[in-house]
């Protein structure tokens, strides 16, 4: 008898070689996941019912779900593998592979009294205490130098977001420094290919690219 669990390994042995290759769009991947979950699912039904049929009392052999599960992430394989240091903040809803999220978690730990977004300083905890005349007091002190490089790129991701949301950029404007500077999955594009995508010319895209940087320099050195 044929082992649909062997079975049900090969077919995605061979749908995940093809998409990794970018033989496999979306639209022809998703048929030929389902039939290869389809044929297992009747497949594993068959044998038991068979089995039964025959006088035999077969063991409770359960679904493989981790496999069925490799399955559903080639659905979402362009966003599992896309790693992207700016996924979290660029895709509205991100999507994590296993590794991605333990890569994240271990670099991040939240914490409700750390705040960011002071230009003076990277980052301060805040505390309080009580004084020698028995009054409550605040403090919030830094903890982290300023001078280091990580934790100055976080401020400067947060601070261009903040910027982009409040410079005054033209709907225009703004479509045009995502495609250069984030398009085609972060890489950013060139002017002509932007210039296609919106519609215009690329001395039209050098323009709005050229007024919104100036927006945003303006914005980002105000004091």
């Amino acid at each position: 008898m044929t082992n649909y669990n062997a079975t049900l390994a090969q077919e995605y042995a061979t749908i995940r070689s093809k998409v990794k290759r970018g033989m496999l769009p979306l639209v022809a991947r998703c048929p030929a996941i389902e039939k290869a979950v389809g044929d297992y699912a009747v497949a594993h039904a068959d044998y038991f019912d068979t089995a039964l049929a025959n006088g035999k009392n077969p063991p409770i052999n359960y679904k493989d779900s981790d496999a069925l599960d490799k399955y559903a992430d080639l659905v979402m394989y362009e966003e599992l593998t896309w790693s992207h240091p700016d996924k979290m903040s660029i895709v509205e809803y991100p999507i994590m592979s296993d590794d991605q999220e333990a890569l994240r978690n271990g670099k991040y730990t939240p914490n409700s009294d750390l705040q960011y977004g002071d230009r003076r300083f990277t980052g301060r905890h805040k505390t309080h205490f009580t004084d020698d005349d028995g009054s409550l007091q605040v403090r919030n002190s830094r903890v982290v130098e300023p001078s280091d490089p990580t934790i100055e790129a976080v401020s400067d991701y947060v601070d261009l977001y903040d910027a982009l949301a409040n410079a005054g950029l033209s709907a225009r404007q703004r479509e045009a420094i995502d495609l250069v500077y984030f398009g085609n999955n972060g890489d950013g594009m060139s002017q002509e290919d932007a210039a296609q995508a919106m519609g215009v010319s690329q001395p039209a895209i050098a323009k709005f690219q050229r007024v919104a940087l100036s927006k945003l320099h303006e914005y980002m050195t105000k004091v």
